[in-house]
This record gives C-alpha cells, structure tokens and sequence, in this order.
C-alpha cells in the first residue's frame, strides 16, 4: 500500500503542474512534451506545497489529503480542457534525424544513475534535519507544521524560517503513503533530476532547433561531479538542484519568448520567478537575479508588463516572511547588523572570499572543467549574439555577485561559512552555465527572427 500510495502521490503532484502549466500556455505554438513534464514536477511540487500550507491553516488529516487531491485532479482536469481545445503537445522530433531520435535514448541513463544513487544515500546534514525534518513533523502533526515548531528556540539553528517547497513535497508523499517512510520519499530525487534535465533538453531545442545538441547539453550535468553525486546535493536530500531547475526554467522561457517569439515563454517565466523564493531562502538572490535578466531582455517599453512579471514572486516571498513574523519564528543565528560600521570592518573579507570562490570554482575535483569552459562559451555566443552573451552573463554572474554581501556580514567563522555553503550556492546556476556551453555548442545563428525587434505579447 505505501508503494501504491506514493505512486498517487507522484501522479497527483504532476496533474497539478502540468495542468497548470497548460491552463496558463498562451498563443498558437505547441508545447514540447519534455516542457509539459519539467514545469508539470516543478510547478506541481509547488502548487501542492502551498495548498498543504494553506489548507493545513484549516484542516488536517484524511480532510486536508482530499482536498488538496480534489484540487490537483481539478487542475488536471482544466490542463486536459486545453488540450481537448487544440493545444498541441509535441514529442520535439519532428525534423530530427533518425540517428538523433536514438541518442535521446542516452538520457536515461542519467536518470537511472541518479535514481540509484539517491536510494544508495542516505540523506544528511541539511538534507535531513533542515529539509525532511520538516515533512517528518508535519505528517505527525496532522499535515502541517504547528506554530510551536517555529517558535521552538532549540530548532534556530535548523532554519525554521527556511521555505516549505521541498519539505512539503516530502510530506505529500509521507501523506499518500501513511508513514513517514524516508527510503520512500528518495522517489522524489531521481524525478527532480529528470526534470531538470527535460527543462535543459527542451530550452536547448527551443533557442536552436538541434536536438542532437540539446541531447549532449543534457547529458553533461551527470559528468560535473557536485551536479551528479559528490555530496550535499539532490541525492543527498538538499534544496539546490531544484532550486537550479526552476532558475534554468525561467531563463530559458524568457530567452524563448525575446529571441523565437515564444508567446507562453513570458508567463513560464512568471510563474517560475513566484515559486524561486518559496524553494529556498537563496531563491530571492535568484528572483533578483531573474528579474534583472527579464529587464534587459525585455526593454523599457510596456513597463505595466514588466512590474505584473515581479509582482508573484516578490509577493510569495513577502507572504512567508510576514508569516514567519505572526508565529514568531525563532531567529536564525548566523548574520550580523547590516551597517555602514559593520561594512567598513568587514570590508578586507572582500579579497578572501573573491579568492575562495575562484579556487572552489576551477577545482575539477568538485566541478569538473565546467567553469574552465563558461567564459569560452559566453564569448564564443558573443561573437555571434552579443545581447544573448550579455544576457546569460547576467544569469550566470549576478548571483554569484549578489552571494558575496552574505559572507561580507556573517557572524560565523568566514572560512567555515564559505566551506560549507558556497558549493551549493554555485550549484543553484550550474544549469544555466550548462545551458551557455549547449548553446555555443549548437552555434545558434547569429540573426535574430523579425520579431525579436519587439517582444512578442503576452502575459
């Protein structure tokens, strides 16, 4: 029966998102199937995580599972409506060749490697008291997480203001499954990484059209040592690589709707930018980050369009903050004032942690020779594209920028802090430096369509 139950589960979270996703695809254009399965998991995982949240406000036990279910089939229903009324679905083969048709096959083996990896590990340090901890709870709570939790002083310095995207994707399993079972849960790991990989197969055929090259693209995440399994990642239970999912989601849907008229791309991209908070506290960096790659792709015209864009994710974000206010949650321990003084006195950090975050960056032990190639293939795009180059120099680098005041104002031992998080911080733009090296692969061609001139309208 837990078997069963989790299998529902899974179903139920997919039939959320994907039905989602197609209620708000806008336009005429197909939707790639890979497309419809990547932003079916990472947008359903979100859509039931806020509905547990909200519904656990209240409701609990078999109530809050069936209501929460009757809402996912319901979203799955409208998705189905929309396709019923001519929205096509296509599987993205249609001009490829019968030798590239058999190397997507390769893509499974990826998967399947993950997959088994994530039920060889077991889950640690952040992976289990910061993020399944809090599915554990919840599930014994009744389907949400008690007031008391947060305000539990002894909990501090396991983040309980930490957003419940992942912890409660965990307990929608734990809820189906009825128990907390956390070899069970480790279904959710291989079906994040799948989608990830799908969302970068699938902005690779949309910005080129080769699928022999988003093939290989897709493939070269499982060959960087922190993006497979070399710790503290998605096999090991961490927010990050999801987290890198959906950023990758939102830069490739806004590169999608500017340079091939992509009319839905604008919306994708919208809904992408709301749920990037919700995943992890890191997720504003890349709000921000979004948002300043959305400004420069989208230009100064139609400005209504581009504050409705940041309107979602700021307001989730504001939501959980205000939240976290009203319960009293207990503080995170781990930042000091931010003051003029305390920038001045922790000014000489600046050359350190510019040096640290260039050696862990070109260690091959930990990424391989990934970010040896970036600036070779941002320049190589420049040369063709130079406002694509700009812009995914911007996703890659902004949030590398907008990481440093964080160590500038930690109360902790600088070097420790930099140990232990700066790999993950890296990890959350690894999909879009992936993206750069698959598109000067590809070699897009250097003429932009007519349209590009003026973004196509939409939502």
């Amino acid at each position: 029966m837990r078997i069963a139950g989790c299998l529902v589960a899974v179903v139920t979270l997919f039939l959320a998102g994907g039905g989602f996703t197609l209620a708000c695809w806008r336009g005429t254009r197909s939707i790639l199937l890979a497309e419809l399965l990547g932003l079916g998991w990472m947008v359903g995982a979100g859509i039931v995580s806020l509905l547990l949240v909200l519904g656990g406000l209240a409701f609990s036990g078999p109530v809050l599972l069936c209501g929460v279910t009757a809402l996912c089939l319901l979203l799955g229903l409208v998705g189905a409506r929309k396709i019923q009324r001519g929205l096509r679905v296509e599987i993205g083969y249609a001009d490829a060749r019968p030798w590239e048709k058999w190397l997507g096959l390769l893509l499974l083996f990826p998967i399947f490697y993950i997959g088994y990896a994530s039920f060889r590990d077991a889950m640690v340090f952040d992976g289990l008291i910061n993020w399944e901890a809090k599915a554990r709870h919840a599930f014994l709570a009744g389907g949400s997480l008690p007031a008391s939790y947060f305000t539990d002083a002894t909990r501090a310095a396991y983040h309980p203001r930490y957003p419940l995207y992942l912890p409660f994707s965990e307990l929608w399993i734990y809820l189906w499954a009825g128990d907390c079972d956390q070899t069970l849960v480790k279904i959710l790991f291989p079906i994040f990484y799948a989608a990830a990989i799908l969302l970068l197969w699938s902005s690779v055929v949309r910005l080129t059209g080769r699928v022999w090259a988003a093939t290989l693209t897709s493939l070269l995440p499982i060959a960087v040592p922190l993006m497979a399994d070399h710790g503290f990642g998605l096999v090991q239970g961490y927010a990050d690589f999801p987290l890198a999912a959906m950023y990758l989601a939102g830069i490739g849907a806004l590169l999608a709707w500017r340079l091939k008229g992509l009319e839905a791309g604008w919306g994708v991209a919208v809904i992408c930018a709301a749920l990037l908070p919700w995943i992890k506290q890191d997720g504003i960096l890349l709000l921000a980050s979004l948002l300043a790659v959305a400004a420069l792709v989208h230009g100064s015209s139609q400005w209504r369009r581009f504050v409705i864009f940041a309107l979602p994710g700021i307001a989730i974000a504001l939501f959980w903050r205000l939240a976290m206010h009203w319960v009293h949650a207990a503080g995170e321990p781990g930042f000091q004032p931010v003051t003029a003084g305390t920038l001045a006195q922790n000014l000489p950090r600046f050359g350190t942690i510019v040096r640290f975050m260039g050696d862990r960056l070109s260690t091959p032990r930990i990424w391989s020779l990934l970010w040896y190639w970036v600036p070779v293939a941002l320049i190589s795009l420049g040369w063709r594209q130079r406002r694509l180059a700009l812009w995914l120099s911007v996703a890659v680098f902004l949030p590398l920028v907008l990481d440093i005041p964080a160590y500038l104002f930690t109360a902790l031992d600088l070097q420790f802090h930099l140990n232990t998080s700066f790999d993950r911080l890296a990890l959350q733009i690894s999909l879009v430096t992936v993206l750069c090296l698959g598109l000067a692969l590809a070699r897009p061609p250097s003429a932009e369509p007519p349209h590009s001139a003026q973004p196509a309208e939409g939502t």
